[in-house]
C-alpha cells in the first residue's frame, strides 16, 4: 500500500520530537498531535482540544492511532459525534485504577466504538473486556515495545552501592518503606510522585527524589545494584515500562507477584518475585539479591535477552503493519 495517511495522537507531555515508529514506514504520510500540559488550561481541556483537531484530520485519513486510554476516549467520542469511520487503533491502553460510576458508563459506551485496543499484558484482556463490556476479540496483547533507552547518564553522588525503586502507578511504597526500615545497612533511592509518599514515614537509609527529569530517573536505575518494583496487589497491570527499561540496562528486578507482570517476570530467571503486601517477603528478596552477585548476573543477562527478543520497537511495527493490511484498502 502506498501513500497511506495516518494521524497519531499521543498522551500529554510527549516530547515534541517524538515520532513513534514512523521511521519504519516510508510510504506513510504521518500527522502527529502531541498535547502538552499547560498552566493555562486543565488537562481534560487540552485532551479534548487536541483530540478534536486530530479527529478532524483523521476524517480524510486512512487510520487514526491514539496512545493511552484518555486520548482514546476523546478521539472515539469525537469520531462518533461526527460519524467519522476512519479505523481507530489504540496503543498503551492501560489503567492504574479502573474508572467507576459515571466515568465508567461513558467509557463503556465510547470504547466499544474503537476498532482495536492494544494492551501490554494478557491479563488485561479479560480485565478490561469485563469492566468495559467490550468483546475480547477487540483486544490484542503485544509486549511493551521500545528500543534501549538513550539518555545522559548522570550517576547519583553516593559513596556506596544502592538499590532503587522507580515509578508511581499502583505502587505499594508503604510495604517498601517498612522493609527498608528493617534493613538499615542497605541504602536505597526512590523516584516517585509526591502522592506516593502521603502518610508514609521514609527511613533514614532511603533517599527520595520527586519530579526529576527522565534522564535522571534512568540514571538512578542504571547505576543501582538492582531495582524493586512494589505493586499494590496480585492483579495490577502496571510496571511494564519500568521493568523493560531495567531489562535493557541489565539491572535485576524484584517485583511484587502480580498477574499483570506474568508476561515479563519468571521467578529466578528474569526477576525475583515477592508476595503482595508482605514486608517479610520483600525483605527476604532484597537481602537475597544484595548478598548474591551470581544471581544478580543471571537475572541481568536473561533480562537483557528477554528485552531484546520480546520487547523491541519491532513489536509495534509488526502489529501496526498487520492493522494496516486488515483495515486499509490497497492503493496499488
Amino acid at each position: 500500500m502506498k501513500n497511506s495517511r495516518v494521524v497519531v495522537i499521543s498522551s500529554e507531555n510527549t516530547h515534541p520530537t517524538w515520532r513513534w515508529i514512523a521511521r519504519h514506514f516510508n510510504t506513510i504520510d504521518w500527522s502527529f498531535y502531541l498535547p502538552q500540559k499547560s498552566k493555562a488550561a486543565p488537562v481534560f481541556i487540552i485532551r479534548m482540544l487536541v483530540s478534536l483537531k486530530a479527529v478532524i484530520k483523521a476524517a480524510k485519513s486512512d487510520i487514526l492511532v491514539s496512545h493511552g486510554p484518555y486520548m482514546a476516549f476523546y478521539c472515539a467520542f469525537f469520531k462518533w459525534c461526527f460519524c467519522i469511520r476512519t479505523p481507530h487503533v489504540v496503543y498503551s491502553f492501560n489503567f492504574a485504577e479502573l474508572p467507576q460510576g459515571f466515568a465508567l458508563k461513558r467509557m463503556q459506551f465510547v470504547f466499544k466504538k474503537i476498532d482495536k485496543l492494544v494492551v501490554s499484558s494478557r491479563m488485561e484482556i479479560d480485565l478490561y473486556s469485563a469492566h468495559f463490556k467490550i468483546p475480547a476479540d477487540k483486544f490484542d496483547f503485544v509486549h511493551w515495545g521500545v528500543n534501549c533507552p538513550e539518555f545522559k547518564n548522570t550517576p547519583p553522588k553516593r559513596d556506596s552501592d544502592y538499590i532503587c525503586a522507580v515509578g508511581g502507578n499502583a505502587r505499594d511504597y508503604a510495604t517498601f518503606m517498612d522493609a527498608m526500615r528493617d534493613l538499615p545497612d542497605i541504602p536505597a533511592i526512590v523516584v516517585v510522585r509526591p502522592h506516593n509518599l502521603v502518610g508514609l514515614q521514609v527511613p533514614d537509609n532511603v533517599t527520595v527524589l520527586t519530579n526529576i527529569p527522565k534522564d535522571e530517573a534512568y540514571s538512578v536505575i542504571a547505576n543501582s545494584r538492582f531495582m524493586v518494583l512494589p505493586l499494590k496487589g496480585n492483579e495490577v497491570p502496571c510496571g511494564h515500562v519500568t521493568i523493560v527499561v531495567a531489562f535493557y540496562m541489565g539491572i535485576p528486578s524484584i517485583v511484587t507477584d502480580s498477574s499483570g507482570i506474568d508476561d515479563y517476570i519468571t521467578d529466578g530467571e528474569t526477576g525475583v518475585l515477592c508476595d503482595p503486601g508482605s514486608k517479610e517477603s520483600m525483605k527476604q528478596a532484597i537481602v537475597r539479591l544484595w548478598q548474591d552477585p551470581v544471581l544478580c548476573t543471571t537475572l541481568s543477562d536473561k533480562g537483557k535477552v528477554f528485552a531484546e527478543s520480546k520487547c523491541s520497537e519491532q513489536n509495534y511495527v509488526a502489529h501496526f503493519n498487520q492493522f494496516i493490511k486488515t483495515n486499509v484498502t490497497s492503493n496499488d
